[in-house]
């Protein structure tokens, strides 16, 4: 089974992970064309190929730190060309202009392959996206829809907004997963005595809750905060802080690279993810509260999008935008040390069924081929 991936964020270690998965089932050859340079979350991605597991095929992109917006303007017909493809798996939305690209590119170069994108989007829109090209989307995401042979969606959530557009081609619910090395054993030392420390990682900006998760330090007499990342909202939250004199109870930390992560969520007693929808976007997975489960760090995640989905019942949830109720939730964990252990461990459990990268591998592979 000849497939061809086409990913903007190839450059990232985890997609590295996730080709590698990939490619070593037994009846797989992978290529995969990605840009030489791409911007993540306003990090520089470079992505110089090394890697004997699978064809790596680099290329060039313009509109770089944008996403429906992007597109190849080299790379991608010698990309499909050349592999010769049964299935070309677009890990990016129906509605993109690379998605548009790999349609026109493959009628000409691989005519015969099955092609599939890869939807997040839980907001049923009507057909209409959040950018002046929303005439244009709609077009594309049309056109996805009739000449792809089935659909990959990261959350049930996904799968039945597709429904409801009127998908009607198979699809298959198909989360991404983590490094294995969230999994790796977890090593506390108990003579360490701390505060009760819950622990946030992302990006700090209103549509997180982040100014939930400050009210509740507040109200917790000797509740301590972590918080890691960056973002538009960062100096006002720390001005909350300051003002409300709980600085002395909340860690601001820059950014950290993903391999860091694991040690740093050792010092959490709790993982919170209060995130909030807005008229356009909800929590399409909530990556850091399944890297946290798989750390064994009970999560508490809020009401929005998928994040119940993800978390199952190997956490707790609380109403989306309510302060009181997370900090019900907040306490519950804090007063309890046996639930914490116990969620600890169905965490863990719950990220080996599902959210690896080899169970990712495995089930996207098994649906292609039901469609070969």
């Amino acid at each position: 089974m000849r497939i061809l991936i086409i990913d903007k964020t190839a450059g990232l270690d985890s997609s590295h992970l996730r080709h590698q998965a990939i490619a070593k089932l037994p009846d797989v050859e992978l290529h995969v064309l990605g840009p030489r340079h791409w911007i993540e979350s306003g990090r520089d991605i470079r992505w110089n190929p090394d890697n004997p597991d699978y064809h790596a095929i680099p290329g060039k992109m313009f509109f770089k730190d944008y996403y429906a917006r992007a597109g190849y303007y080299s790379g991608l017909c010698r990309a499909i060309a050349s592999a010769k493809p049964d299935i070309i798996q677009i890990l990016e939305e129906p509605w993109s202009i690379s998605a548009l690209q790999t349609l026109l590119a493959a009628s000409v170069f691989a005519p015969n392959a099955l092609i599939l994108f890869y939807t997040w989007e839980n907001i049923y829109r009507d057909w209409q996206y959040p950018a002046r090209a929303s005439r244009l989307y709609a077009m594309i995401d049309k056109l996805s829809h009739r000449r792809s042979a089935a659909a990959v969606c990261a959350t049930k959530c996904a799968a039945d907004v597709l429904q409801k557009k009127g998908y009607s081609k198979k699809t298959a619910v198909i989360p991404y997963g983590i490094p294995d090395y969230f999994l790796d054993d977890v090593q506390t030392d108990a003579t360490v005595q701390r505060p009760f420390t819950l622990g946030y990682i992302g990006r700090i900006m209103h549509m997180k809750g982040i100014d939930l998760l400050l009210e509740a330090v507040k109200s917790i007499p000797n509740a301590r905060m972590v918080i890691v990342g960056s973002g538009q909202d960062e100096e006002q939250f720390k001005q909350w802080s300051l003002d409300h004199g709980i600085q002395d109870r909340v860690d601001w930390r820059p950014p950290v690279q993903e391999h860091q992560v694991p040690e740093l969520m050792n010092q959490f007693d709790a993982f919170v993810l209060p995130s909030r929808s807005t008229p356009g976007w909800m929590e399409q997975l909530g990556r850091c509260a399944i890297e946290a489960m798989a750390r064994q760090i009970p999560v508490i995640g809020s009401t929005s999008g998928a994040i119940p989905e993800v978390i199952g019942n190997a956490g707790l949830v609380f109403k989306e935008g309510s302060v009181e109720s997370l900090i019900e939730q907040i306490l519950i964990l804090r007063n309890n040390e046996n639930l914490r252990h116990e969620l600890g461990q169905k965490g863990r459990l719950r990220v080996q069924q599902q959210f690896t990268w080899d169970r990712f591998a495995s089930n996207i592979c098994d649906f292609y081929r039901t469609l070969i």
